[in-house]
């Protein structure tokens, strides 16, 4: 785990604030270096550098491979203590680390190896003495941790040792002097660094808090807004698709209402052209009849005063002084009469039946729609249905015959006509 993810972790800890005070300090008498660490943080980069800083080296003397693996277990310890960033598990926390601060604080390892830093000058010493020679690094590691120096060890081990004594500088000699200053002045350095780096994670780890406190207030809002705005939304929809379904609902009852009054109007559609042409024709043949009374009418009277005009007074006292004559003509000019009147009788009744059933043919017309229009603006009751049908399909009355009946048609036969069920 890197420092960027067991950070993200840390903060995300309900104990980071426990997490984030943990002070230790750790003391490398043999180095002579102390270094004080503050936050589990800084704790852990310190771990991973070394462990980072080992696995860069290749070449590593026996001595100090323990250091490496030393600083591989802590790494993977405090890492295994992440399952008990919990509020619950907040004593076992506290067991499990005060173990694990008793091995990151001790300068041994086991006891029977000195923990050695990766960035230390003494490393780097026993590095270059093991690259010249590596029967010298026994020698110069015992002289540095102050174990019992053997000299029966060979030639080599005693050069090792007089390596380490040079570079420990147990002379008096100016150039000594210079050298413990300026390592005085890199230790100092090294501790306002490691001060710097402890001040700079407690910030930083500060600044995550606070943003990640901001950053959850705005998901907070925005989780609130958007709440509000799918509530919002479901009640528009809601209102929508109430709308919707009464719109629906209407358009499909007015679509009914309009299919029913379109198959009433194509029903009543040819009675209604049936009767608008036979008006035309019945009031054509009315004038035609009518025209025919007049003529028939004038030319009758014409012949009758001819007639009356031409014969005289003498020949008319003569006619009927011949009693056989006198019926002869009385037969003639009564027939001639009774055949003008009754051509004008049937010309008059003609004409006027004519008109008649002409005048019929359009109110019929016209009762047609006006059913149409009552039908499309108001409910029209059963009885009130059958009246009007009952009007529009009756038989009228010619006025040829007496007593001309006009009797109606079945109510059945009407209904399935018009539409009835």
């Amino acid at each position: 785990m890197d420092i960027k993810n067991y950070r993200k972790f840390v903060n995300d800890s309900p104990i980071k604030d426990k997490l984030n005070s943990i002070n230790i300090v750790l003391n490398y008498p043999h180095l002579e270096s102390k270094i004080e660490l503050k936050g589990i943080q800084s704790i852990y980069k310190f771990i991973y550098d070394q462990v980072i800083g080992w696995n860069h080296i290749e070449k590593i003397p026996e001595y100090l491979e323990h250091s490496k693996r030393h600083f591989e277990s802590l790494k993977s310890r405090i890492i295994g203590l992440s399952e008990y960033f919990k509020e619950n598990n907040l004593s076992q926390f506290d067991y499990q680390w005060n173990q694990l601060v008793s091995e990151i604080t001790n300068s041994r390892i086991q006891n029977s190896y000195y923990t050695f830093l990766i960035d230390s000058p003494e490393t780097d010493f026993l590095f270059k003495v093991n690259n010249k020679n590596q029967n010298s690094t026994q020698g110069a590691i015992d002289y540095i941790t102050s174990e019992n120096i053997n000299f029966n060890k060979g030639i080599g081990y005693f050069t090792g040792v007089l390596f380490a004594y040079e570079f420990k500088n147990q002379t008096e000699s100016e150039i000594l002097h210079r050298r413990n200053n300026e390592k005085i002045s890199l230790g100092q350095i090294r501790e306002k660094y490691n001060n710097f780096i402890v001040e700079a994670e407690q910030q930083l780890n500060g600044y995550l808090s606070d943003a990640k406190e901001n950053l959850t207030t705005h998901f907070e809002s925005v989780d609130k807004l958007k709440e509000e705005k799918n509530d919002n939304y479901e009640s528009w929809f809601k209102n929508i698709e109430d709308e919707f379904d009464n719109f629906y609902a209407t358009a499909q009852e007015s679509i009914k209402i309009n299919e029913e009054l379109y198959k009433e109007k194509l029903r009543l559609e040819a009675p209604a052209k049936y009767w608008k042409d036979r008006a035309i024709l019945l009031k054509t043949e009315g004038k035609s009849y009518l025209n025919w009374l007049i003529k028939v009418s004038v030319v009758a009277s014409i012949l009758l005063f001819t007639l009356l005009m031409s014969l005289g007074t003498d020949y008319f006292e003569t006619a009927f002084n011949d009693k056989v004559k006198g019926i002869k003509w009385s037969i003639i000019l009564i027939t001639i009469v009774s055949l003008l009147a009754f051509t004008i009788k049937i010309l008059s009744k003609m004409t006027f039946s004519s008109f008649h059933l002409s005048r019929d043919a359009e109110e019929r017309e016209q009762l047609t729609h006006f059913y149409l229009a009552l039908k499309k603006d108001t409910t029209i009751e059963p009885q009130e249905r059958q009246l009007i049908l009952q009007s529009l399909f009756s038989r009228a009355d010619t006025g040829l015959l007496k007593d001309d009946s006009s009797p109606t048609m079945p109510t059945s036969i009407i209904e399935k006509f018009a539409g009835g069920k």
